[in-house]
């Protein structure tokens, strides 16, 4: 009970916190809680209830709920006998009850109790009564066993009336009987014996030896006791016969002159005691009957020692010694050895000996060294004091339950990995097909999720509802299979296509009960012959169209090429961009020649052969940066486990149905500062690296752990001493070498094959993680698999959500007519113009730079300028973010937008913006930089 006071939630009651609960409550609480008696506390006005272990039994089935309830509602059927005391208790009086009746309803029948218990007054620091201290104890089964006891008296005493121990007085060598009692009166038969010889009076003496020992005890003055004697009373008219048992005594009475004056005889008839010893005895072997024949249940009774005093059938039949083996022996025998090390039977008696019993499953062994598992109960055996003089043991054999039950959380925990690694939606549609219940990544069952009434209304967009509810009423007439394509309605206002398959669960009848279905997205799949048609129909307009998507690839290529290179990247950025500009090249010009043909079957397949190229490079030059620690980074405060959580979508579907994710996250995680984009595609990188080391796949874990750094594990790892988060990904796949691992950082380095890999996924992640303050470490061997792990820095800041971006469709609406004016400062001449053709596009009026002391005067002037674009690295004797800076001074709340291709980090303070700044990688979309220009200019880019 101590620890389930510590853990509630205090703060929810009248009392609140225990830490500002009054002296007085804590120290009658704690007083209550050592006592072994039975106890309660009642506090304030409420009546707020706290009780011991001693007094969790009276609880019954109010004990869940019971700790902080409200006495009166708690023991509502008990109040009306309890409140007068209580409130006397209240004004300061003390009071005590024995055996006082209580009528109540503890297991829902209504039941007469008697309790005898007493209640003091808590008194507070002010002198005033905060609380009640009850000390209680029920006394039912006592007062109900003493009412029954003196009914027994009654009896007992009625019977001693009738029956009590006879006594006679025998005078004279002739022994002539002077005196009788009631009882001996009915010894006899109620003969008229008084005043008569016992020989005349009692024949029956002289035939069975009564009469020559009274002799001899007159004679010589010597006792006579007799135990267990018989006595044989004649029987005759109505005096009263049948043989008896007498515990008898003849004592000599002497008379003045000191001889002997007579005999006094007493005894006892103890027939019915040895009748009831031979009743007990059948009693005992019957009850032993009814144990041994609980053939499928050990009964083990022990000592205070733990030596068998009881061993019954079930116990032979479990464990295989017989009673003869076990009586005496220690009840260890049945522990395992784990069991015997951790001193269990200790423990276990201890438990019964203050709460009266405890109950649970292990294992147990049987003789022949087997183990089983076993479910039991332990209880004390007290004697009529209430002392504990044992312990008694009921045991099953639980093993196949316990198999079962294993067997069952194992299919359990399949078919859950089953439906977590699907890439569809699973859904039960209910069999008139109007309750859709979605089923869980979890593989949880019916019920674990709310069901859809109306799905068709919320999901289907509705020019495809006839054709479902076609589709639908012929599979209900059919019971056949349903597969349909339709539009669906996304949360989000987004139409998707989606291919809906679903199969009846049928009956012993034949009946359908339920149908189960998938709905995968196949809206990819429909865009792609949507394009591919508008291809064929528009191909004049796309080959246009393309030509200037791959003038703009030209131009990201041209500014990826000016990137410097260091060392050995030299001879694989050379390669990889030879590579990528022979595919430009020669794609442009076999364009050119089809073009001049009039063939224009391949233009198309030519302008993806380009595009695609340009793409590799932009995705090359952003992992050289990265690896050089010289790209520009736009951090915002994440929780990586929120990051993770809203990846595992896209990781899933990226890595296959043959990858098992599993993920291992901290309870209470801690923020990083970063580049989110930069983390996301890190953590995608290392999963797919995971995914190709295990070509036949496998598990893959991603884990997060808080850790605390000192300075010999910092400096192993080369960063600072401090607090840091670890995200880690883990798989089973081929493993590294020592010689690989050294490696593995270094650009263009691989070990996947020819066509399969550039080389620089991980020298990108090393590159992003060291330039974000952390370090990343590999732990392999070879044939049992990787793990990566990025130490990220902890943030203690308040983090952002990283999983809501900014919707698409809102970010590249084009806003209509003049939106404000936009400072242009480049000294790239095609670029410049190449934005100031974009914003102008969208509506904005340009102002035009080629330099910084340009820019400055123009700041300087009466000009209204809503946003400052410019090129960090501008030629002359201001760079960007001087021009930034100056334009801040002169106009404090001016939104800047950086765009820069490499090396710009230092320029715009080691990657730290100010708020109303952003920074926009070159190369860049005309589409993303109206989007960055919009959100600065109205607010949202802050």
């Amino acid at each position: 009970m101590a620890e389930q006071v510590r853990r509630h939630d205090w703060q929810a009651t009248p009392l609140g916190p225990v830490d500002t609960w009054p002296g007085a409550l804590r120290n009658a609480v704690n007083l209550m809680l050592a006592s072994p008696e039975s106890m309660y506390v009642v506090w304030g006005t409420a009546l707020t209830f706290f009780f011991n272990d001693a007094y969790r039994p009276i609880l019954g089935p109010r004990l869940e709920g019971a700790l902080g309830a409200p006495l009166r509602e708690l023991w509502a059927d008990a109040w009306d006998a309890v409140r007068a005391p209580i409130e006397a208790a209240f004004a300061g009086e003390s009071s005590r009850f024995e055996n006082m009746p209580v009528a109540m309803s503890r297991r829902g029948v209504p039941e007469d109790t008697w309790w005898t218990f007493s209640f003091s007054p808590l008194y507070l620091d002010d002198g005033s009564v905060g609380g009640a201290f009850c000390v209680t104890k029920e006394v039912t089964e006592v007062l109900v066993a003493q009412q029954r006891l003196a009914r027994e008296n009654e009896r007992l005493i009625a019977l001693f009336d009738k029956s009590p121990m006879f006594m006679a007085f025998l005078s004279g060598p002739e022994h002539r009987i002077e005196l009788v009692n009631p009882g001996y009166q009915r010894l006899v038969g109620d003969r008229a014996v008084p005043g008569t010889c016992i020989r005349d009076a009692l024949p029956e003496v002289v035939e069975q030896g009564f009469l020559p020992l009274l002799d001899q005890v007159y004679r010589t003055g010597e006792t006579y006791i007799g135990s267990e004697v018989i006595y044989d009373p004649p029987s005759a008219g109505d005096r009263a016969g049948g043989q008896r048992q007498l515990d008898i005594v003849f004592q000599p009475v002497l008379g003045d002159d000191g001889h002997t004056a007579g005999v006094f005889v007493q005894g006892l008839d103890i027939t019915p005691h040895v009748q009831l010893q031979r009743s007990m005895r059948d009693v005992e072997a019957r009850h032993r009957q009814i144990i041994d024949s609980a053939s499928d249940y050990a009964i083990v009774a022990s000592d205070m020692e733990g030596r068998v005093t009881l061993w019954n059938t079930g116990a032979e039949h479990l464990f295989g010694w017989t009673e003869a083996e076990m009586l005496g022996r220690s009840v260890e025998r049945i522990y395992t050895e784990e069991d015997i090390q951790a001193r269990r039977l200790e423990t276990n008696q201890r438990a019964c000996m203050v709460s009266g019993g405890v109950s649970g499953e292990r294992w147990l062994q049987r003789r022949s060294g087997e183990r089983f598992w076993a479910n039991g109960a332990m209880t004390a055996l007290r004697d009529s004091d209430g002392a504990v003089r044992g312990f008694v043991k009921v045991l099953g054999d639980r093993t196949e339950q316990q198999r079962a039950n294993s067997e069952l959380a194992h299919s359990e925990r399949r078919l859950g990995a089953l439906v977590s690694a699907s890439s569809q939606s699973l859904y039960a549609m209910s069999a008139d097909w109007q309750e859709m219940r979605p089923i869980a990544g979890a593989g949880a069952a019916d019920g674990a999720l709310p069901a859809v009434t109306g799905w068709r209304e919320e999901r289907v967009h509705p020019d495809d509802r006839p054709l479902l509810e076609a589709a639908i009423a012929q599979a209900m007439a059919t019971r056949q299979p349903l597969r349909l394509e339709h539009r669906a309605l996304l949360a989000d206002g987004s139409v998707r296509w989606v291919l809906m398959r679903a199969v009846p669960l049928l009956d012993d009848a034949g009946a359908v009960t339920e149908w189960f279905g998938t709905a995968s997205d196949v809206t990819e799949r429909r865009l792609a012959e949507t394009q591919l048609r508008q291809l064929t129909q528009t191909l004049e307009e796309r080959v246009q169209a393309r030509s200037a998507e791959l003038q703009v690839a030209e131009e990201r290529l041209r500014q990826s090429q000016k990137m410097e290179a260091v060392g050995q990247l030299t001879g694989g950025l050379a390669h990889d961009f030879n590579n990528l500009l022979t595919s430009i090249s020669v794609g442009l010009e076999l364009l050119e020649l089809r073009i001049d043909q009039q063939r224009y079957d391949d233009v198309g397949r030519y302008l993806e052969m380009a595009q695609a190229s340009a793409a590799r490079a932009t995705a090359l030059t952003q992992r050289l940066l990265a690896f050089s620690r010289r790209q520009t980074l736009a951090p915002t405060p994440v929780v990586v486990e929120v990051m993770v959580g809203g990846m595992l979508d896209i990781i899933s579907r990226t890595l296959g149905p043959s990858i098992a994710i599993s993920t291992d996250l901290a309870p209470a995680p801690w923020a990083v500062l970063v580049d989110v984009p930069q983390l996301e595609n890190a953590l995608l990188n290392l999963c797919i690296n995971a995914r190709d080391a295990m070509p036949a796949g496998g598990p893959l874990a991603i884990g997060t752990a808080n850790v605390a750094l000192a300075d010999p594990a910092a400096a192993q790892l080369d960063i600072p001493a401090g607090e840091y988060v670890r995200l880690s990904v883990a798989d089973t796949g081929t493993g590294m070498d020592a010689a690989v691992i050294e490696k593995a950082f270094e650009p263009f380095f691989t070990t996947k094959p020819i066509g399969q890999g550039t080389g620089l996924g991980l020298s990108m992640i090393y590159g992003f993680t060291r330039q974000s303050g952390g370090q990343v470490r590999i732990d392999s061997q070879p044939g049992q698999g990787t793990t990566v792990h990025l130490y990220l820095p902890r943030f203690l800041g308040d983090a952002a959500d990283a999983s809501t971006p900014t919707p698409p469709d809102e970010a590249g609406a084009a806003p209509a007519g003049n939106v404000g004016t936009v400072l242009v400062v480049e000294d790239d001449d095609a670029i410049r113009a190449l934005v100031t053709e974009v914003l102008s596009s969208s509506g904005y009026r340009v102002l035009q730079a080629p330099e910084g002391g340009r820019a400055i005067e123009i700041l300087q002037s009466n000009e209204g300028i809503d946003l400052l674009v410019t090129d960090v690295g501008l030629t002359g004797g201001l760079n960007g973010r001087q021009v930034a800076d100056a334009g801040r001074q002169l106009r404090p709340a001016l939104p800047v937008l950086f765009i820069t291709g490499y090396a710009a980090s230092a320029a715009v303070g080691a990657g730290q913006l100010e708020p109303g700044m952003q920074v926009l990688t070159k190369p860049f979309t005309a589409a993303e930089l109206e989007r960055r220009a919009r959100a600065l200019v109205v607010g949202d880019g802050a």
